[in-house]
C-alpha cells in the first residue's frame, strides 16, 4: 500500500530535523520543523484518517519519527502515545531519550497544548 504524501513529508521532516539538530545545523532543523508542523496540521485536519496515519507511525523504524508521532498523538491517543514515549525514555542515552522524558514530563504537568498557533 502506498504511503500518503503527507505521511511521507512528515516522516522525512522528522528524520531530517533530528539529523540537523544532532549536527548543530539549527537553520536546517528549523526548516524541517516547519515542514513537520505543516504536515501535522494537515494530517490533523483530516480527522480519523490523519489520526490513524500518526498512530501508524508509532511503529516506524526511526525513533525520531516515533518521538514526533507519539508527541502529536498525545491529544487523541494518550495511552498509545505515552507508552511509546515511555519506551523511548528508557532507550539509549541521547536526544531522543531526553526529548521523550521532557515530553512526558510536560504532558503530565499539563503544559502541552495542541493549538494552531
Amino acid at each position: 500500500m502506498a504511503q500518503h504524501p503527507l505521511v511521507r513529508i512528515y516522516v522525512e521532516a522528522a528524520e531530517l530535523h533530528g539529523q540537523a539538530s544532532a549536527e548543530g545545523k539549527h537553520r536546517a532543523a528549523n526548516t524541517q520543523y516547519a515542514r513537520l508542523i505543516t504536515a501535522w496540521r494537515e494530517l490533523r485536519a483530516q480527522g480519523e484518517d490523519g489520526r490513524s496515519a500518526l498512530t501508524g507511525l508509532l511503529l516506524d523504524n526511526n525513533p525520531r519519527v516515533r518521538l514526533w508521532a507519539a508527541s502529536h498523538a498525545l491529544e487523541f491517543a494518550p495511552v498509545l502515545a505515552e507508552a511509546e514515549l515511555e519506551r523511548l525514555a528508557q532507550g539509549p542515552a541521547g536526544v531522543v531519550r531526553l526529548d521523550a522524558e521532557m515530553t512526558l514530563s510536560e504532558w503530565r504537568a499539563g503544559n502541552l497544548k495542541f493549538t494552531e498557533d
